[in-house]
């Protein structure tokens, strides 16, 4: 996949046409607009993204920090320059601190993605209260300007911003922004990716230390000055003219909003989970080349909108819009964006799409009219989030969740969300409910219209169980013909979804030992759900008893990540239960020991899904003899040799030996140490000499 920034969202018809022909000569054929007012081109092979590159520069287009541990796409409220509640256009704003941003190689190495929003007003429809550095537009005294917060971010554990500015004037984003990214630099954990956004900053520091550290790195640029000079803020849309004669009534049309110039309007394309062919594109291109100001923009939540449409025509764009191969009316119901989940997402547990899919089917087939469901539902595949679910007024959150011994798709209902700026809280969740079973419930929730907190929990709760024998479908997702299954899933940057369902199983073991009084059936369960605990980090998912016991043999008995006299205890369970024990009720200590191995090796996964801690008895310690430790010295060097030759050198010594690093203050120590915590190597210490610093590196492998 090729994510390509589209600025604020804005894109231009000829851009479009380019990214419709990369598409269809090296893709699928189908864009997708992502909830970061991205696209992205699917399907693509590797060796065709050099070309694909080229192409995208000649169009004014890059992918460049589209992904990776650098500065993301900055956005802003999809309808800014035309929106009538906004103090000013933010739009430049957000294209100008992205130029300012991306010239920076800093800008690239940070400990993790680095999230930036511009709202046009407090209403936050861009969601600059849940972002890394969020701008709020305001203007005091006749001065445009903004209010600053940062810190915030949705994923797992997360968090609203805080407020660092109260008002600074428009031309001082460059510096605020500067001395925010500068404060996650410095301040960011580079050796644990569970723990590197920016909002773990401001949790570990306390809002008020927070803003300290930012009121440092903003001082230090007051007096030193920006390291690049500031790019011209430019005026993005044009002005037209408007006759009086153009003045039309537009209310009840479900897709068209009116601006703030008098008669024009904005037209809204409805994007089934975001995506839309590449020829479809090209005539969204056209049509607003034809109607409107010329610009295409992409929205949060995963549409496009033709802006500067004079209201006289707004009936030739939807009948131009009608002619496209997909309906982009979307008159079914809710809005459901979704995540692209577990059908490519490596990090996902279901198919969110599919869910999407389903729920908008499930309203089509009712007989509610459109305009009484306006409700956004947000459906993500794990607990990262990047469907937004923690924002919305009724947010779905995938997980796996074991029934009966089989795994089954599950859903976490969030509500209760309220963003807007200096108020914001996220959506609380509410309940579960199986995958199969969340249409009927939001039909069930939404059919009426509004719908209170206390009436939704109910639903939930109802909905929620599943008496004694659930259907076999409900062990399926959406879309698959497939029994529902984690398999083969590899460790992404974070694996929060793969964490939930491990501890699912570390807990039933240990609930099975503390029931009293102790029994042979909750023994045996115990040793079951602690062999099988694991097995999802190495891609596994077993269907039976004896497979999980062989599995854990060859891969956490054999490597000694367990004691070797483990293995007595699975040989003596699946004695028990064929009959050839009579009990295993003096095995109970020994399982309770196994259990609390299981969570120690849990707790130690790193973000690749290998463990931190050494096998049994195989402690080494940079001291002791097992653990011999070498040196390099790589004080200046620069970067990015200074990491090359220090990764020579780890390569030269043995596994579970130490490599001591000198390097430079600045980018070297800042990069290299994250470097090799990417490649899974474990960092043991960085000190400060006075002057230069010293790493310590185990070779993990």
């Amino acid at each position: 996949m090729v994510r390509v920034r589209i600025g604020a969202g804005l894109a231009t018809p000829f851009q479009l046409e380019r990214l419709a022909e990369l598409s269809k000569e090296y893709g699928d054929g189908v864009l997708h607009v992502t909830t970061r007012q991205d696209i992205q081109i699917h399907s693509v092979k590797a060796e065709d993204t050099p070309d694909i590159l080229e192409r995208l520069l000649e169009g004014g287009l890059s992918p460049r920090g589209g992904g990776g541990n650098t500065v993301r796409n900055v956005t802003a409220c999809p309808r800014a320059g035309v929106c009538p509640k906004e103090a000013f256009d933010v739009a430049p704003y957000a294209i100008a601190t992205a130029e300012y941003l991306l010239t920076d190689r800093s800008s690239f190495n940070l400990p993790r993605k680095f999230k930036i929003v511009f709202s046009g007003c407090s209403g936050d429809c861009a969601f600059a209260s849940v972002a890394d550095l969020g701008f709020f537009a305001h203007a005091k005294d006749g001065v445009n300007g903004f209010a600053a917060y940062a810190g915030g971010g949705l994923g797992p554990n997360p968090s609203v911003a805080v407020k660092i500015e109260d008002f600074v004037e428009a031309g001082e984003v460059f510096e605020v922004a500067e001395a925010v990214k500068r404060l996650f630099d410095k301040h960011g954990d580079r050796t644990n990716k569970h723990k590197a956004r920016l909002r773990y900053v401001l949790a570990g520091a306390g809002a008020d230390e927070f803003v300290k550290l930012y009121r440092q790195e903003r001082d230090e640029l007051k007096s030193a000055g920006l390291p690049y000079d500031a790019p011209s803020v430019r005026e993005l849309t044009g002005r037209y003219p408007v006759s009086e004669a153009s003045q039309v009534d537009l209310a009840g049309r479900l897709h068209v909003s009116p601006e703030k110039t008098p008669g024009r309007a904005t037209v809204r394309i409805w994007l089934g989970k975001g995506d839309i062919p590449a020829d479809d594109l090209v005539e969204v291109g056209r049509i607003a080349g034809r109607y409107g100001q010329g610009l295409v923009r992409t929205s949060q939540l995963q549409d496009l909108l033709i802006t500067g449409v004079a209201h006289e025509d707004v009936d030739k764009v939807e009948n131009e819009l009608k002619r496209l191969s997909i309906d982009v009316f979307g008159d079914a119901g809710p809005k459901a964006v979704a995540c692209t989940g577990a059908a490519t997402c490596k990090l996902g547990l279901c198919l969110s799409r599919g869910l999407a899919d389903a729920i908008v089917e499930k309203f089509s087939q009712s007989d509610i009219a459109p305009e009484a469901v306006k409700a956004t539902i947000r459906i993500s595949g794990c607990p990262n989030s990047c469907g937004h679910h923690y924002i919305s007024e009724i947010g779905l959150q995938g997980r796996a969740k074991r029934i009966d011994g089989r795994l089954m798709p599950y859903y976490d209902v969030f509500t209760g969300a309220r963003i807007v700026e200096g108020d914001a809280r996220l959506a609380e969740a509410i309940g579960s409910v199986p995958a199969k079973r969340i249409p009927e419930l939001l039909l069930a929730a939404l059919g009426g219209g509004a719908i209170e907190k206390e009436q939704l929990e109910r639903l939930v709760a109802e909905h929620g169980e599943l008496g004694s024998q659930p259907p076999e479908d409900y062990y399926h997702d959406f879309g698959s013909d497939e029994p529902f299954s984690l398999a083969g899933r590899g460790p992404g940057e974070c694996g929060a979804g793969m964490m939930d369902v491990i501890r699912l199983d570390i807990d039933e073991a240990k609930d099975a030992m503390a029931a009293a009084p102790v029994s042979d059936e909750n023994v045996y369960k115990a040793i079951v759900a602690a062999a099988r605990a694991l097995l999802i980090a190495f891609g596994l998912e077993p269907k039976t008893d004896r497979e999980v016991f062989n599995a854990f043999g060859e891969h956490l008995i054999a490597p000694g990540w367990v004691e070797g006299q483990t293995q007595q205890l699975l040989d003596a369970a699946v004695d028990w239960r064929m009959g050839d024990r009579d009990s295993l009720a003096d095995l109970a200590g020994r399982v309770e020991r196994l259990a609390e191995r299981v969570e120690e090796l849990f707790v130690s996964l790193d973000a690749s899904l290998n463990f931190t801690i050494a096998p049994v008895g195989q402690e080494p310690t940079p001291d002791s003899p097992q653990a011999e430790t070498h040196s390099v010295d790589l004080r200046g060097v620069a970067c990015p040799m200074n990491f090359v030759r220090a990764k020579l050198a780890l390569e030269q010594i043995e596994v579970g030996d130490v490599l001591e690093v000198l390097l430079d203050d600045g980018e070297p120590v800042r990069n290299a140490p994250a470097s090799f915590a990417e490649q899974g190597q474990e960092i043991l210490e960085t000190t400060d000499q006075g002057g230069y610093f010293s790493v310590k590196v185990r070779r993990k492998k």
